[in-house]
């Protein structure tokens, strides 16, 4: 191979490393903003779920056997 050929070469392999790189470049960013995006959605759902959680709560039929409530059938403040 002559040192033209060589040269040649060379600057082929300089040109598709550049382009390789600038490649790479692109796909990292996209991964960060891909990343960023999966977190941001994340905190989305868990804030949906806790209000999910507590208007179920505070919608669920009230149980029988609370504190504030008759209690095995003896009303707050009453003498036992």
């Amino acid at each position: 191979m002559s040192d033209q050929q060589t040269s040649d070469v060379q600057e082929m392999m300089r040109g598709r490393l550049a382009e390789l790189r600038r490649d790479y470049q692109r796909g990292q960013a996209q991964l960060q903003q891909l990343m960023r995006d999966e977190a941001a959605t994340r905190d989305g759902l868990l804030r949906t779920g806790g209000a999910i959680r507590v208007l179920e709560d505070l919608l669920a039929p009230e149980p029988t056997t609370r504190r504030d409530h008759v209690v095995d059938g003896v009303a707050p403040g009453a003498a036992p």
